[in-house]
C-alpha cells in the first residue's frame, strides 16, 4: 500500500464524523466512531469497539467505504498521483474495501489491545493508532478531571485541594468541541471524585453525543441503580473503580466510612449491564500483607481485571505523606512480584523509547493532554505545565502542535544524564512531572518512579 507520501494539504487536516450507517448491508450496525487524520484513517464500531486503522495516501478513502458500500475511487481522488500508479492504486483500495466489509461484518481479524508483537501484522489497530499518533503529535486522549471535590480524603491522593466544582456545562462543551476538532477519540472523565456533579448524567451524554470513546473513572460509592441506568447504551470504552477496602466501616485509608458492600453491589450491576468494568487498587505498605485477601475478595464480586498500581504520586502541592505509603525496591520484589505471579499479573515493561533518537522523554502533549477543572491544559495529568487555559484563551489554539510543543520543549531527553545511562533507560517514561514536584528539577528521576519502573523492566513475566 502507498504508505505516507500523500497529504491532504501542507497544514495539517483532521475531520469528525461520526457516522451512522444506514446501508441494508450493515444495518446490524447502529453506529461507529471514525477519525480522518493528516494521512490516516481510524473507525470504531461503538458497539463491539472492533477497530480498523489505516496509514498512508490510500487511507483517505476509506471514509468513503465505510459510508458508501457502493463508493468506486477515481484517479481524480489522487491528484498527486499520475495515470501511470492507478493500477497500484486501484489496487490498494480494493484491498481497504475488503478489510472495511470484513470489520463492518465483524469477521476482520482482532487482536488484544496490548498486543506486544514487534510483528507489524501482529500489531492491534489501537497500537497502531498510538505509534502513529506519538510521531505525528496527533491528540487521541484526553483526560477531564470534572472536578477536585471528592467523598474520600485518601492519604495518597494526588490532589492539591478538594473546592473546585469544575468548569460549567457550557464550557465543558466549548471543550469537547474543540477536543473534536483537534482528533481526540478518546476522552477520560475523573474527578476528584466525578459523581459529586450533579450535572454528571448530562456530562456524560454530551460527550457520547459529541462521538467520543468514554473512559469513566471513580470510586464507586455514589453510584446506584438510576445512575447506573443511565449508563446503558453509551459508548463507554472502560469503567474504572479504584478499591481502597474490602469491607464496610470507617477507613483509616479514605478517612471516611467505607461502604464497601455497596460499591461492591454497584459493580455487579454494571457488569451485569455490560458494561466494560475494571477495577484499580493502590498497592502501598498499608495493604502490601493482604492483597491475596483482597484478590480472592474482589474475586468472588465478579471476574473482572483488576490492576494492582504500586506507583504512589506525590500531592501536587508538593511531596506529602503520602510518601509513607511507598513500597521500597526491596518490598516490590520480595512481596509484590510474588503476588503478581501467583496471579499470572506480572506484565514485564517492553520498550517504550529509543533514547538515541527521542528528543522528549515521554508522550504527554504529543498524543494526550489534561485539563484540571479550573480549565487548565496540562500535557498530562502528573505535569504540571499549563499550556494554557479553555476559560480565557482559544480552544483549538491551546490545543495546536505548536503550543504543545512549546510546552515540551523545555523538557529534553538530552538534559537527563541519570537517565541516559541507566540500563533501562529505552524502557521507561522518565517521569518528569513526577520528578519536577517532588525534585524541584525535572532532570533529576523520582526515586520511587525509578524503582517502579525497574521492577517492571528488570523481573521476568
Amino acid at each position: 500500500m502507498l504508505t505516507g507520501n500523500l497529504y491532504f494539504s501542507a497544514i495539517r487536516t483532521i475531520s469528525f464524523t461520526y457516522v451512522v450507517l444506514s446501508n441494508h448491508r450493515r444495518k446490524s450496525m447502529n453506529s461507529i466512531i471514525t477519525r480522518t487524520f493528516e494521512d490516516a484513517f481510524l473507525g470504531i464500531k461503538k458497539n463491539t469497539w472492533d477497530t480498523i486503522f489505516f496509514e498512508g495516501g490510500s487511507s483517505k478513502v476509506a471514509q468513503h467505504f465505510v459510508v458508501d458500500a457502493n463508493y468506486e475511487p477515481t484517479l481524480s481522488d489522487f491528484p498527486e498521483y499520475g495515470e501511470e500508479s492507478w493500477n497500484d492504486i486501484r489496487e490498494d483500495c480494493r484491498n481497504i474495501k475488503i478489510e472495511i466489509d470484513l470489520f463492518l461484518a465483524g469477521k476482520s481479524k482482532t487482536l488484544p489491545v496490548d498486543s506486544t508483537s514487534t510483528n507489524s501484522d501482529d500489531v492491534s489497530p489501537l497500537q497502531r493508532l498510538s505509534q502513529y499518533a506519538t510521531s505525528h503529535w496527533q491528540l487521541t486522549v484526553a483526560n477531564i478531571e470534572l472536578t477536585s471535590q471528592c467523598n474520600f480524603r485518601c492519604g495518597f491522593c494526588y490532589l492539591a485541594d478538594y473546592n473546585n466544582g469544575g468548569l460549567s456545562l457550557l464550557e465543558l462543551e466549548k471543550l469537547g468541541i474543540g477536543l473534536q476538532n483537534a482528533g481526540v477519540v478518546f476522552t477520560s472523565l475523573t474527578g476528584g471524585e466525578m459523581f459529586m456533579r450533579p450535572d454528571v448524567a448530562e456530562i456524560i451524554a454530551l460527550y457520547s453525543q459529541l462521538g467520543f470513546a468514554l473512559e469513566i473513572k471513580t470510586n464507586g460509592a455514589l453510584l446506584n441503580a438510576n445512575r447506573i441506568s443511565l449508563l446503558e447504551g453509551l459508548p463507554i470504552f472502560d469503567f474504572q473503580i479504584s478499591i481502597y477496602e474490602i469491607s464496610d466501616g470507617i477507613s483509616e485509608i479514605t478517612h471516611s466510612h467505607y461502604p464497601f458492600d455497596r460499591i461492591a453491589d454497584n459493580i455487579r450491576q454494571l457488569v451485569e449491564m455490560g458494561l466494560p468494568v475494571g477495577l484499580s487498587v493502590i498497592v502501598g505498605k498499608h495493604n502490601i500483607d493482604v492483597l491475596d485477601v483482597i484478590h480472592q475478595t474482589l474475586k468472588k464480586i465478579a471476574d473482572i481485571s483488576i490492576f494492582y498500581n504500586p506507583l504512589i504520586t506525590p500531592r501536587r502541592s508538593g511531596a506529602d505523606e503520602g510518601i509513607a505509603f511507598r513500597l521500597s525496591a526491596e518490598e516490590l520484589n520480595g512481596k509484590f512480584l510474588p503476588f503478581l505471579r501467583r496471579n499470572n499479573d506480572f506484565v514485564r515493561e517492553e520498550k517504550h523509547r529509543d533514547c538515541s533518537t527521542c528528543i522528549n522523554p515521554c508522550f504527554a502533549g504529543r498524543n494526550q493532554i489534561a485539563i484540571d477543572p479550573s480549565g487548565n491544559v496540562y500535557p498530562c495529568l502528573d505535569l504540571p505545565e499549563i499550556i494554557g487555559n479553555i476559560r480565557y484563551g482559544d480552544v483549538d489554539n491551546i490545543l495546536s502542535i505548536e503550543s504543545r510543543r512549546k510546552a515540551m520543549d523545555k523538557f529534553l531527553i538530552a538534559d537527563m544524564a541519570q537517565c541516559l545511562t541507566c540500563e533501562i533507560k529505552d524502557c521507561c517514561d522518565s517521569c518528569v512531572g513526577i520528578a519536577l514536584v517532588e525534585n524541584g528539577d525535572h532532570t533529576r528521576p523520582a526515586r520511587h518512579k525509578c524503582d517502579v519502573a525497574r521492577f517492571y523492566a528488570l523481573n521476568d513475566s
